[in-house]
């Protein structure tokens, strides 16, 4: 029995020694059940760990006292014992100095306690709160910028009035099928473009859905989009351009800069509303859009034009703490959402000009005037930072331009 005490020889495996016949090394060594020690991987010390060998403490009470390394805290931890009643004291010290020692200077220490996870059964949502839960979601993890968290709302609200009326709103998420998502699609009124904008949003919520495991398979996998006609955006004569300056100039400066933002840098106006001083740098002659502001939830940034940064100059709009708003607030009232459109729709109506005149029609207008001043279709995708060159192409065709106007033009004759 003595020879398996032989530092050279000690293997300690989870709670127990070597042998049967020795007490549990946390039994001997007083220390909690959950602790697990053993010397493998420093056997004979060889990670240099400190100790304190075992000694008696004397007093009215004597005690055993000794040190060992803890790699859960990281230090030595003191442990204290005293011999039991009944027990020759003098016999008991000697006995366990001389086994605790050896185990100290063989390598023990107390292993890191490995927290045993027990796996949870996976949730079974109903269909309501599996599109509720993965909404919250997107929106701590910014898959939903601040901006579309509104229109996001409005769809789950649309399907889930579907459900309810169809005595669906308790079914649960693995039991949804194909026929659900295309029967809802069929029931919304409205133009084929509402529909399939219904159809990207439960594509996208059913995609992550998919992707936790709540169901097998994405009930909106191969429900196609509808045909659409392509549509026409309206921008605004050329002619009529100056005199549109003047009036907003003499009726609101403020709206006039709004305008001109979204006609020089394409920024949309819902976007526009978000920003604020300090994500235009004058210097770097750019607008930084976060994407929790951006229609496509993407960080980009577009490019100042020097007239407009001259205009910004003249008015000293940016001359304000980095913190405020661009147009929202005004005397610290929040304006609302509909403000500046109500503004130019007034001053339009005042002036005779046409319905269509919109405040969203300074973007198109803006990209027909750079278009006409030679500006070519790359530059034109990275500043209305579209994803692709194709978006860019059907942008211009539906404002009735088209790359090659200068071909067509400069046909050749026979």
């Amino acid at each position: 029995c003595r020879d398996h005490l032989n530092p050279s020889k000690l293997k300690i495996e989870g709670f127990f020694m070597g042998f049967v016949i020795l007490p549990s090394f946390t039994r001997l060594f007083n220390l909690p059940k959950n602790m697990h020690t053993s010397d493998e991987g420093n056997e004979n010390n060889v990670l240099g760990l400190p100790y304190k060998l075992a000694k008696v403490s004397e007093g009215k009470k004597p005690y055993l006292v000794y040190y060992i390394w803890n790699e859960n805290t990281e230090k030595l931890e003191r442990v204290r014992r005293e011999p039991p009643k009944g027990e020759n004291a003098k016999t008991w010290f000697k006995e366990r100095i001389k086994i605790i020692n050896e185990h100290l200077v063989a390598g023990v220490r107390i292993l890191k306690i490995k927290k045993i996870v027990i796996a949870k059964k996976p949730q079974i949502y109903t269909v309501l709160e599996a599109l509720d839960e993965i909404t919250k979601i997107r929106i701590n993890n910014n898959v939903i910028g601040e901006m579309s968290q509104g229109r996001q709302k409005s769809f789950l609200n649309v399907f889930s009035k579907y459900l309810k009326t169809e005595n669906l709103d308790t079914l649960l998420v693995p039991e949804i099928k194909k026929i659900h998502i295309i029967t809802f699609i069929d029931k919304i009124v409205g133009k084929n473009s509402t529909k399939n904008n219904y159809l990207k949003y439960l594509k996208a919520m059913f995609s992550q859905i998919l992707e936790r495991d709540w169901i097998t398979e994405n009930p909106t996998r191969g429900v196609k989009q509808l045909k659409i006609n392509a549509s026409s955006s309206t921008a605004f004569d050329s002619e009529d351009l100056p005199q549109l300056k003047k009036l907003l100039i003499e009726s609101n400066s403020e709206l006039y800069i709004f305008c001109m933002f979204v006609f020089y840098t394409f920024i949309r106006p819902v976007e526009l509303r978000r920003l604020t001083v300090g994500d235009v740098n004058l210097k770097d002659k750019n607008v930084s859009i976060k994407g929790i502001n951006a229609k496509n939830a993407k960080n980009d940034y577009v490019k100042i034009p020097d007239v407009f940064a001259n205009i910004l100059i003249e008015y000293k709009f940016l001359e304000r703490p980095k913190t405020d708003k661009l147009f929202e607030l005004k005397n610290t009232v929040k304006y609302s959402k509909n403000y500046y459109s109500t503004l130019f729709r007034k001053i339009c109506n005042a002036n005779g000009y046409p319905l269509k005149y919109v405040l969203y029609g300074w973007k198109h207008t803006g990209v027909v005037e750079y278009y006409k001043k030679g500006a070519r279709i790359k530059w034109l995708q990275m500043q209305c930072r579209h994803s692709s060159i194709d978006m860019t192409d059907k942008y211009l065709k539906s404002l009735g331009l088209f790359e090659n106007d200068d071909i067509l033009n400069n046909a050749p004759t026979i």
